[in-house]
């Protein structure tokens, strides 16, 4: 991973349209699990200060949109109090990726294309278990607000297999859910946080969406 984090801010229905139909040929560009268009894990952090990573049943168009607008995908019920603005965070969202010399072995030779797959989901699992570890939430009345830490995040991955140009591109669009699990509410994920958690790889932009990591598709 490089570049930067992204932070998405807009209608659940616009992620989900630009997932379903930002390239002209679907099937071709994002990998579906079952009839699904992302991966869901659910991240808790224990007792003992470790971190336990679940991976769920696929979310498709209808659960991934609900899941954006921070909805509790088992129950259809809302994490708390949701914002309604258009200014409301809905996800951050980081790219894991590589040279694209990897993506053209992995075109060539199946044992490349598991391998590299299996690589950088292994990645994405990384991640999520450290902000799992060490992301915050605010608890508290205005201007008297504490940190802690999150006991449970969420994270989708969804899977590029290609550049929107149609070459050859794998690459991982990682998305933390804004609403995380603390203190026995569902809170707001503290942003200024994960921001700072990046490598100033991109401080020319402030770390919104500049560089190879951060461009979609």
């Amino acid at each position: 991973m490089h570049g930067g984090v992204k932070f998405y801010r807009g209608a659940a229905k616009a992620a989900r349209n630009y997932v379903e139909t930002d390239c002209a040929r679907y099937d071709d560009y994002y990998l579906a699990e079952g009839d699904g268009i992302a991966m869901r894990f659910v991240a808790e952090a224990t007792a003992a200060g470790d971190v336990a990573l679940e991976k769920q049943p696929g979310m498709n168009g209808e659960t991934y949109e609900a899941w954006v607008a921070g909805i509790v995908v088992e129950t259809g019920q809302p994490k708390g109090r949701l914002r309604k603005d258009a200014n409301g965070l809905r996800f951050v969202e980081v790219t894991i990726n590589g040279p694209k010399t990897w993506s053209l072995a992995a075109a060539l030779h199946p044992e490349v294309s598991a391998a590299l797959d299996a690589a950088q989901e292994r990645a994405a699992e990384q991640i999520i278990e450290y902000l799992a570890k060490h992301a915050t939430t605010r608890v508290g009345p205005r201007d008297r607000q504490v940190q802690v830490p999150v006991e449970q995040i969420e994270a989708a991955v969804i899977r590029h297999y290609t550049s929107r140009a149609g070459d050859p591109h794998r690459h991982l669009h990682l998305q933390i859910n804004a609403r995380v699990f603390a203190k026995g509410a569902w809170r707001g994920l503290h942003s200024v946080g994960i921001r700072d958690m990046i490598e100033p790889g991109c401080r020319r932009c402030g770390y919104t969406t500049c560089g190879t990591s951060t461009r979609r598709g």
